[in-house]
């Protein structure tokens, strides 16, 4: 019986910025940097909270992941999930 293995081509991270729509690849969110937008206090406070948790991971061993190119916020990994059946 031969087993068919399925590897995603695209082993480049996607990421989603915490403030605004932007979603892309790690590479694309690394090769532009802007200054981040001023935000009210209430969005600040959980961009505070992320920066905490990116802080925690990082002290883990974890990357860092890049600023978003589009207002300079946080980005965080998305979770990608299977698109076919398990064999």
């Amino acid at each position: 019986m031969a087993l068919l293995v399925l590897r995603n081509k695209a082993m480049d991270k996607t990421l989603r910025c915490t403030v605004c729509t932007w979603r892309g690849v790690w590479a694309e969110a690394a090769a532009g940097r802007v200054q981040p937008i001023p935000l009210d206090p209430a969005l600040e406070e959980v961009q505070q909270a992320y920066e905490e948790k990116q802080l925690e991971e990082e002290q883990l061993g974890a990357p860092r992941p890049p600023p978003c190119p589009v207002c300079g916020h946080h980005t965080v990994p998305v979770k990608l999930h299977r698109n076919y059946a398990a064999v």
